[in-house]
Order: C-alpha cells, then sequence, then structure tokens
C-alpha cells in the first residue's frame, strides 16, 4: 500500500478532475480483496451513495489495519485513501489525522457530488469512532 506522501506526489502531477477521477479507480484496484463473509450490515457503512464496508483490527502494537470495499469504484478509491491515512496508527494518531484537509490536499473534494461528500464525511467518522471506541 501506498503512503500519504507518495499520494501526495501522484495527485500533484494530476492537472484536471478526470485524470485524479483514474487515479481514484486505479487505488481502488490496489485494495486487498475483502471477504465476502465480512460484508454484514455490522460493517456496513451507513449513509454512503454505494454500499460500503469498512472492518479493522487492533495489532499488538497497537495500531489499527483497516480493510474495506464499496460496490462503486470512486467510492472505493476514496476510502483507499482514507485506509491509507488510518492504517498502522494508533488511536491518538488517527484522531490527529485532517483527512478533510488532505483530500483538500489532494484536489478531490472540490469535484464531488454532495451525496458523495456526505459518505465521505460518513467514512472518516467511523475510522475515527473505531478509535475513540477502544
Amino acid at each position: 500500500m501506498l503512503s500519504e506522501q507518495t499520494l501526495l506526489g501522484l495527485f500533484s502531477r494530476l492537472h484536471n478532475w478526470q485524470d485524479r477521477y483514474r487515479q481514484l479507480i486505479v487505488l481502488s484496484k490496489q485494495l486487498p480483496d475483502f471477504p465476502e463473509d465480512q460484508k454484514t450490515d455490522k460493517n456496513q457503512v451507513n449513509g454512503c451513495e454505494n454500499r460500503v464496508w469498512l472492518t479493522y483490527q487492533k495489532q499488538s502494537d497497537n495500531t489499527y489495519i483497516f480493510q474495506g470495499d464499496s460496490e462503486g469504484r470512486i467510492v472505493k478509491g476514496l476510502l483507499a485513501i482514507l485506509i491509507i491515512m488510518a492504517n498502522h496508527k494508533t488511536a491518538k494518531e488517527i484522531d490527529a489525522i485532517d483527512f478533510q484537509a488532505m483530500l483538500s490536499q489532494l484536489k478531490i473534494t472540490d469535484e464531488l457530488s454532495q451525496s458523495r461528500l456526505q459518505g465521505l464525511t460518513k467514512l472518516i467518522e467511523r475510522i475515527q469512532s473505531v478509535s475513540k471506541s477502544l
């Protein structure tokens, strides 16, 4: 998986929405396969345009590994970015992430529909709630 710095480098070279859109689709394909038996109501993130699932595991070093999937390629690409930002971090580090600022820096949120932006907010809230609930 990529790092935040790699993401910034990738997206800084993309000058229009179509290129960023294509990059999101490429990122969506890089997410590891999500187990079918994990596509449950409990793991589903409500409030998204497409069905989205998100799971996590707390590691022995108190960092988290997130895994997710979506029926929509763009949403799955957005999910991949959020997972890159949150993976291998502690609850405290996840709390400190300014997801919106990073997405803005990548110039992703400017072109998203209102419903996709709402879904993106729900995904961010789910990631942040995981770190607060444990």
